[in-house]
């Protein structure tokens, strides 16, 4: 069994590890251009990396938004460590820390082909389907609860 790690992405070798599985995830698989991946919020934002035997992986950020939420962003998993978990328990990781500052609710856009995935973690989708980098997305909710 792989020994997988969730770790703040605070280094620079760590942020580039990030940056690098984002643009192989949502630019080179989905084609965003990287003038819209790379949108200039990196800077106000936390950064999780997950390494799998040492390997980076996966990443997400999560940012404070102006009403307080916490919005949870760039969700990648390279696509050969998709399917075993690893978005799930990183998605499990930042919850418990935003509730562990004391959040009190979480956002996220999803793409429509992982909607479901965000469903199945408490997540519910709220308002029109939309547009993001040219891929269909909805708006999703969470509230948080204290040790959840």
């Amino acid at each position: 069994m792989p020994r997988t790690e969730i770790d703040d992405a605070t280094t620079p070798e760590d942020i580039a590890a990030a940056f690098a599985i984002r643009r192989e995830v949502f630019c080179v698989e989905q084609g965003v251009a990287e003038h819209e991946e790379i949108d200039g919020q990196d800077a106000i934002s936390r950064h999780y990396l997950v390494r799998s035997d040492g390997q980076a992986v996966a990443t997400a950020r999560v940012r404070r938004l102006s009403d307080g939420a916490q919005k949870v962003e760039r969700v990648a998993v390279r696509k050969p460590y998709r399917g075993g978990g690893l978005g799930r328990a990183l998605m499990e990781r930042v919850m418990a820390d935003i509730a562990i500052a004391g959040g009190t609710h979480v956002v996220l856009n999803a793409q429509l082909a992982v909607r479901d995935f965000y469903a199945g973690i408490g997540f519910r989708a709220e308002g029109e389907v939309f547009e993001e980098a040219g891929i269909p997305h909805v708006r999703m909710v969470r509230a948080i609860t204290a040790g959840r």
